[in-house]
């Protein structure tokens, strides 16, 4: 056995010692080792979590085109322009859930009212729960000028802008 052990030892020495100095190493890089495995571990995460919140923006940016067509074509058909109940000259922002009152009878115009303000938003009036209709179904178009548009055909009427404050 002795015998044995002394020629596979000459006969592989080289072999031996470089898996002696590998097991060696590798035994004190094992720290390296799992804090590089922690390391690409969050990486991954990081990647995923940056493609996931990629695909929220693309899918955020359909949303908004969609809604700014639906927009656009809500001024095309001649929506109708709110304006404040206080000063009927002065032209009201939509507010989601909230009513839109008629300025004369001083009532909640409606349900199913197509509504627009000049900011480019536009809404659809429906009933809550307490059956009183309010803003729903907002959407945003950057196109002011067909908001303006829309103001300028409103022959004789004095209104005013006032850029809005929060």
């Amino acid at each position: 056995m002795q015998y044995n052990s002394k020629r596979v030892w000459r006969k592989h020495k080289l072999e031996i010692s470089f898996g002696a100095v590998a097991l060696i190493a590798a035994l004190f890089s094992h720290s390296d080792i799992q804090r590089s495995m922690q390391g690409l571990s969050e990486d991954r995460a990081r990647i995923a979590s940056n493609a996931s919140e990629q695909r929220r923006l693309e899918e955020n940016a359909e949303l908004v085109k969609a809604k700014a067509a639906i927009a656009e074509q809500r001024y095309r058909d001649g929506c109708t322009i709110v304006v404040a109940v206080n000063s009927p000259n002065s032209l009201a922002t939509l507010v989601e859930g909230e009513p839109v009152f008629d300025r004369t009878s001083k009532k909640p115009l409606p349900a199913g009212t197509v509504v627009c303000d000049v900011n480019g938003s536009t809404a659809v009036l429906a009933s809550n729960l307490n059956g009183v209709p309010v803003v729903t179904d907002l959407a945003f178009t950057g196109n002011r000028d067909l908001a303006l548009a829309l103001i300028r055909k409103i022959k004789g009427a004095r209104v005013y802008y006032y850029t809005p404050a929060k």
